[in-house]
């Protein structure tokens, strides 16, 4: 044959194949479009088992009654699991190479930090000569409770909102080395509690596997640098004995708050910094959820995928029931991406995986533009989904962000005055500065997010 036949034979088969993949693309799009009309039905008939709980049935979560339910909320970051970015603490300033500091402002504020992983905040403070065990358990307990009070609550039902996702840690519940982990005696004290108080202000909570044994990602707000978890059986048989007994404690220690668990979130973000959830991370999750479902069929479990609505298989294939698909999206390209541009990509990819599960938007911000939040928190609604945006408080080190939390702890470090380094400060200096986390006293700025969502819930009135 002669090589121009061939080329033509080549370029006509590689364009065959382009208008063959758009046509699925626009053909699917099209399915979905036709399905996005048909909408989650405002009833249905929820058949409770051994416990009332919301139930995922289609397209919609549904409250014990039956009842069309769609969570608004806002996550709970940095009290059981810290990032270093939006904390009080630090293990120190970044330096350049002359002793300088990395970055300082024009109002001289210290702005850049060494990143603080939850597993190098413990060894800080541990290795710390000023400290004893016992003051640091002592240390951690006044954060707890001055880091989340009644009061939380209180402002979190008055702003409209009907939902908390609760970012965990595996040491929230064991101790020990991860090689020999056992439950705490008190595992469960902090999250009954805080679930105690959600449910007196009629708040559902999503509870939030923020960091498990091993690493999931390598990010910081996954506690470690390590990300060995999809690899090491061993961490994965301690994740679904741990996601077991948390599913029994609510079934039979404490059944009083089974209904405020609206769902249990197996592992936040299970993506490296290289790979997207695929069949490696399902197949693990896969064992998490069997491990729940074997003593408890009435919660909803909720399935992460990172970074697309691709991200997550069919869950007929795994045979999943009662669950919840959630999505993360953060437009870090802005402005050179625009969100139209950000979100219609999305929405492409949800024409070819738009199972039929409820969806949930479990993280995600618009930074300080606020038409934008009105805009895309009402394009969520209209499509269905759920939503809980990060966070609800924050710290900033100066004048730089007030949109990452709907309080807000301006520190104004001024005149080198630095951030807290767990690494040298004494018992007093720790205490002064962790006794004093409470909203009312500590994060008295408001960010942009608490406007946006006076005026989001003022079109409801």
């Amino acid at each position: 044959m002669k090589l121009w036949k061939k080329i033509l034979i080549g370029v006509g088969t590689f364009f065959l194949v382009l208008i063959t993949v758009f046509l699925i693309i626009v053909v699917r799009a099209c399915n979905y479009g036709e399905n996005y009309d048909k909408k989650a039905p405002l009833t249905a008939d929820v058949k409770h088992k051994d416990m009332v709980t919301i139930k995922s049935i289609g397209r919609g979560l549904y409250d014990k009654d039956g009842n069309l339910f769609q969570m608004k909320g806002v996550n709970y970051g940095n009290w059981l699991i810290q990032e270093g970015w939006m904390s009080v603490n630090s293990l120190g300033a970044k330096y350049n190479e002359d002793g300088s500091f990395y970055k300082v402002n024009d109002q001289g504020i210290v702005e850049e930090y060494e990143e603080v992983y939850q597993e190098d905040l413990d060894s800080a403070l541990a290795n710390n000569p000023n400290l004893t065990t016992t003051q640091i358990e002592l240390l951690w307990d006044a954060y707890y409770k001055s880091y989340c009070q009644e009061e939380d609550f209180k402002n979190i039902k008055d702003l409209g909102l009907n939902m908390i996702r609760l970012p965990m840690y595996y040491r929230t519940f064991l101790e020990g080395p991860d090689d020999n982990l056992v439950m705490k005696d008190d595992a469960f004290k902090l999250v009954d509690w805080f679930l105690e108080m959600a449910k007196k202000y009629d708040l559902v909570v999503v509870l939030d596997m923020h960091g498990v044994v091993g690493g999931q990602s390598g990010f910081e707000h996954s506690g470690t640098r390590k990300y060995e978890f999809w690899t090491n059986k061993e961490y994965q048989d301690v994740m679904c004995e741990l996601w077991k007994q948390i599913a029994l404690h609510y079934k039979e220690e404490r059944p009083d708050l089974a209904y405020t668990i609206a769902a249990y979130d197996l592992v936040n973000e299970p993506a490296t910094a290289t790979t997207s959830t695929g069949k490696k991370q399902w197949d693990v999750m896969d064992k998490m959820y069997d491990a729940i479902r074997s003593v408890d069929e009435d919660h909803v479990i909720a399935f992460e995928g990172c970074w697309y609505f691709t991200a997550l298989p069919d869950p007929k294939d795994y045979g999943w029931e009662n669950v919840l698909y959630e999505y993360h999206c953060y437009n870090w390209n802005r402005p050179t991406v625009t969100n139209e541009m950000f979100y219609t990509l999305q929405w492409q990819t949800l024409s070819m995986a738009d199972y039929e599960v409820p969806k949930y938007m479990g993280e995600f911000t618009f930074f300080d533009e606020k038409d934008e939040w009105i805009k895309w928190l009402n394009q969520f609604d209209e499509m269905g989904f759920s939503w809980s945006f990060w966070s609800y408080k924050t710290v900033c080190v100066g004048w730089w962000d007030m949109s990452w939390g709907i309080y807000v702890n301006k520190l104004n470090l001024q005149n080198e005055v630095l951030k807290l380094d767990c690494r040298t400060a004494t018992y007093d200096e720790i205490y002064a500065v962790w006794s004093k986390q409470g909203t009312s006293e500590a994060y008295k700025n408001t960010g942009v997010m608490k406007e946006v969502l006076e005026l989001y819930f003022s079109q409801f009135k």
